[in-house]
């Protein structure tokens, strides 16, 4: 048998370099398209550039950072194909976790679902919009968690960080108000407790496909007020 490798330290430099500039890139500290420059991140951390090397090359896994040759490292710009990739996604295994949770009639899967919507508010009360994209998400990952269902759970958790800089997006754009975010997330909620599957179902799928819908023509907007767009077809 070949000789495994030693298990590396927990939380290496290049661990709390990555997981620093993906709240930073999430919470919007960065803009879309920013250059990340490698020397600077190195200098303000008092690292060396291995372990930032290291954590830019982890994002761009994620998705959360793109590489132009010659030029470095920049904050990606979500795509048309990424917001239809992850809510439809989302789409799929929310309302199955959803099922799962009215099916499994678990009272401790509901009181955390409520805990979550009490953050939403919380955060609402706040005027927090970084705390709301938080507790938006955390809601979210209760569900599919408390579902018991753990390779469904993981599917949403391997497409954590793309959502949580979409959730950004979405929140800062297209709600009138933080308090119809909390609304929003109080209605999924009750569906559940309901135990009306079929609503229920229902009622997470048109949320993220309205998400989807609200995302996908704001970005189709955006890429056509573009000074570098082409003409529109004939």
């Amino acid at each position: 048998m070949k000789a495994l490798r030693p298990l590396r330290a927990p939380h290496t430099l290049a661990e709390q370099t990555a997981d620093l500039l993906r709240e930073r890139i999430i919470a919007g500290h960065f803009r879309s398209g920013e250059r990340l420059v490698e020397a600077r991140i190195a200098s303000q951390l008092q690292i060396s550039r291995g372990p930032v090397r290291e954590a830019l090359k982890q994002l761009r896994e994620e998705g959360l950072v793109r590489e132009e040759p010659r030029r470095g490292a920049f904050v990606a710009s979500p795509t048309i194909e990424d917001v239809r990739d992850v809510y439809d996604l989302r789409a799929a295994l929310e309302a199955r976790a959803a099922r799962l949770v009215i099916r499994n009639e678990d009272p401790a899967a509901v009181e955390a679902l409520d805990r979550a919507v009490g953050r939403i508010e919380e955060a609402a009360r706040a005027g927090d919009l970084a705390r709301i994209v938080r507790s938006d998400y955390e809601f979210h990952e209760t569900l599919c968690r408390v579902s018991g269902n753990r390779r469904l759970h993981d599917a949403f958790v391997r497409n954590a960080s793309a959502l949580r800089a979409l959730l950004g997006l979405e929140e800062e754009r297209f709600y009138e108000s933080f308090q119809a975010i909390w609304d929003q997330h109080r209605e999924l909620l009750e569906t559940v407790r309901s135990g009306d599957v079929n609503r229920a179902q229902a009622l997470f799928t048109d949320h993220m496909e309205d998400a989807r819908d609200r995302l996908i023509g704001y970005l189709t907007e955006a890429e056509a007020a573009s000074p570098t767009a082409g003409p529109p077809p004939p």
